[in-house]
């Protein structure tokens, strides 16, 4: 009976000094910083946020073809998106989307996509067609990084372009 005291006793002084020895401090609230920005399996589309790009999940949407991420694009940020400092510089007039697998044009004529003002909006297309491309193609394990977008504005096409030439 003595032994099995002493044993319970020990345990609990061992326990004890093992959880007051951790070093860990109590702390008030820490700011977690901004949202996780990697990737995820629903849609996202891109906007500006300062100097940059910054994608956003659409998870209750389900598109059918290319052109549908562009007419989500169109909508604009949403209330709380727009709170945070995002805002959408594409602006296109008639386009369509030609190609698959990897490699997609977009054709939109009269369209702006070569001065230095156009790299935020094409970075805004280039990333959420690539991204739509793969959302579209989920089971044959298309990787928006694998997609090239070419952008075509009637006279000449510019790139093709990966997203990640984009972001950073």
């Amino acid at each position: 009976m003595m032994t099995r005291i002493r044993t319970a006793t020990g345990a609990l002084a061992l326990a004890l000094a093992a959880t007051a020895g951790c070093g860990v401090q109590p702390t008030g609230v820490v700011d977690g910083g901004e949202p996780a920005s990697g990737l995820t399996k629903d849609l996202r589309i891109y906007y500006v946020r300062g100097s940059g790009l910054q994608g956003v999940t659409r998870p209750d949407v389900s598109i059918e073809e290319l052109g549908a991420v562009l007419k989500l694009l169109a909508q604009e940020p949403t209330r709380a998106e727009a709170e945070r400092g995002l805002t959408n510089l594409v602006r296109l007039g008639s386009y369509w989307t030609t190609g698959g697998g990897h490699r997609i044009t977009l054709h939109a004529p009269g369209a702006s996509f070569t001065t230095e003002r156009d790299r935020l909006p094409n970075g805004q297309l280039v990333c959420s067609l690539a991204r739509a491309q793969s959302h579209l193609h989920r089971k044959e394990a298309i990787r928006p990084d694998d997609v090239r977008v070419s952008l075509d504005d009637g006279e000449r096409t510019s790139g093709p372009y990966q997203c990640s030439q984009f972001l950073g």
